[in-house]
């Protein structure tokens, strides 16, 4: 029988997978060429079949996904980085040089900020004292943050020289609001562009994955989980502040997350500019249009394939730049070797990225290696479970790959896995379908519990969740305590959430450090310490209570669109 709406489309494919009475959720909308649609379901990988995290016995995942080749041609480093990654703590990680340029720092060179109100602060300082350029990425800017952008005018006004590049998603910026005077965020920016048109760039980044049918149908908002622009790195001259934080007012006052501010620090610094404009070089940039609409504007793509009708050659375009982009960066790292003194460094940070419509995954790769060394370290000889490594693992959205999981549940290290509770989590309460997302993830959050219980892994493993009034959790990283050690001696920041969404579908940008200056060590404890003072630890009676009992279907409906979670 033909099908000839959406939900129609998406009730087959939900009875392939035995989910009943899937249908309640969706309306009917007439639609043709559905055989066609559904397809593109199948080919985009949309939908996936699911897999149980309660099977059998958990083996250590074998490294699917390597890097292409280009990577790892530069396998033989200098004198001076072999010697400075054999010392404690740098050498449990040194297979990390192997696929990720590194960059040595001294530990003064590194701030921490603690709440939301003292990162708007920051970035509104550190624009109005820039003075060569000030680069800008995020998933996007909240049209109400005008006093943002007001201080941006300001900065531009008073240096003629200052050139300010923004790097956001073009589906989530070009997204109106609900009421005619919520406008998008391309629309607050196009002022800038027009008033400044020699000094300020807005490069707008598309998925590949939102072609043909599915753009045409998928409505704003929903099509969204297809892919994104998630990476957020901010560049005021030679400062660097990484957060995985968007620009929109809760993230200013009540949507806790991290923020690393690296001062002074120039190669690490033009790293994270070259990637905002390698990304920008096959992104839409926003542009005025000469209509009487004062407020209209377009999106040009000049000299380069359009990812939306000829997505399969901007994809093998954009990876090879992207290839390019790494292989150029470990390379300067090994020739800036020669001026630089060993004695001189007690950091080292590792930047990395994940692509997965351009086929990078140094991301997950990186984090295997860090998650398989501390496991390493559980099973030196006579080595107790007293003297594991202890790891915090946060996520705002807890949705971890398999891959991930098993790596958790197989490692000989003690975890704690912190995540949003439905009241901490972004969509509690909101408005149509979204309001069942904390559900979805209470399902997902109940599955990984499960497990742990299954395996006997509940004294190493603990979840907790984030509970602080009137606030949300948007925190995602890594902290690692070796060897029984108080503070952590590697922490990873960035915009990954490590769920399926982060590693399969977005662009996402992130630092893994690593030190043994004793301060910085302390302040990376001290942040995790001030968000667990809002954490609960989750047991069995969680799931028990009333609230947080999840309807069959938001279970089935996790199952079908996890990778968008």
């Amino acid at each position: 029988m033909k099908i000839s709406t959406i939900s129609e489309l998406i009730l087959k494919f939900s009875q392939k997978r035995n989910l009943n009475n899937f249908s309640q959720y969706f309306s009917i909308n007439n639609i043709r060429s559905s055989d066609k649609l559904l397809s593109l379901f199948r080919s985009k990988r949309i939908f996936t079949r699911f897999v149980s995290s309660t099977t059998h016995s958990y083996n250590q995942n074998k490294q699917k996904h390597k890097l292409k080749p280009q990577h790892v041609l530069i396998s033989n480093y200098s004198s001076f980085i072999n010697e400075y990654i054999e010392k404690p703590p740098y050498n449990n990680f040194k297979d990390l040089s192997k696929i990720s340029p590194y960059f040595l720092l001294n530990g003064e060179q590194i701030r921490l900020l603690q709440e939301p109100k003292e990162f708007y602060e920051e970035l509104k300082s550190q624009i109005l004292v820039a003075k060569e350029r000030i680069f800008i990425a995020a998933l996007y800017i909240g049209y109400s943050e005008k006093d943002l952008v007001n201080t941006l005018r300001i900065a531009i006004k008073k240096t003629k020289q200052l050139k300010v590049h923004i790097l956001l998603d073009c589906l989530r910026s070009t997204r109106t609001g609900q009421t005619p005077s919520d406008k998008s965020p391309a629309y607050l920016l196009l002022p800038l562009v027009k008033e400044f048109p020699d000094q300020v760039t807005v490069s707008l980044y598309h998925t590949p994955d939102l072609t043909g049918i599915l753009k045409k149908f998928i409505p704003p908002r929903f099509n969204e989980g297809i892919g994104l622009m998630h990476i957020k790195s901010f560049i005021f001259d030679n400062n660097l502040l990484l957060s995985g934080a968007n620009l929109n007012h809760d993230y200013f006052t009540n949507r806790q997350d991290r923020y690393m501010l690296f001062e002074n620090t120039p190669s690490l610094t033009n790293y994270f500019a070259d990637l905002v404009e390698t990304v920008a070089s096959f992104s839409y940039r926003l542009s005025p249009t000469k209509l009487v609409d004062e407020d209209s504007f377009k999106l040009v793509l000049k000299n380069y394939p359009d990812p939306v009708t000829q997505s399969t050659l901007f994809r093998e375009n954009s990876s090879l730049i992207m290839n390019n982009f790494i292989k150029r960066w470990i390379i300067h790292s090994i020739e800036q070797d020669h001026n630089l003194s060993l004695q001189k460094y007690d950091t080292i940070v590792f930047p990395i990225i994940q692509m997965n419509p351009l086929y990078i995954r140094q991301d997950e790769l990186a984090t295997f290696i860090v998650l398989d060394a501390i496991s390493m370290q559980g099973n030196k000889i006579n080595v107790n479970e007293n003297k594991f490594c202890r790891v915090f693992f946060t996520s705002g959205y807890f949705n971890f790959t398999q891959s991930y999981k098993e790596r958790v549940l197989n490692a000989r290290a003690k975890f704690q896995l912190l995540a949003a509770s439905p009241e901490a989590n972004g969509f509690y309460k909101s408005k149509g379908i979204s309001k069942y997302i904390p559900q979805a993830y209470t399902f997902l959050e109940k599955q990984f519990y499960s497990d742990i219980c299954h395996y006997g892994k509940e004294h190493l493993i603990k979840i907790q969740e984030y509970k602080r009034p009137g606030w949300t959790f948007h925190v995602k990283g890594l902290w690692c305590y070796l060897d029984g050690e108080s503070w952590p001696s590697l922490t990873i920041i960035g915009s990954s959430n490590y769920g399926y969404r982060s590693t399969e579908r977005d662009l996402e940008a992130q630092a893994i450090l690593i030190t043994e200056n004793t301060q910085l060590r302390k302040t990376i404890h001290d942040e995790l310490e001030n968000m667990s003072k809002y954490t609960e630890e989750v047991t069995k009676e969680t799931f028990q209570q009333i609230d947080r009992k999840v309807p069959y279907l938001v279970g089935a409906a996790t199952r079908l669109i996890r990778t968008m979670l």
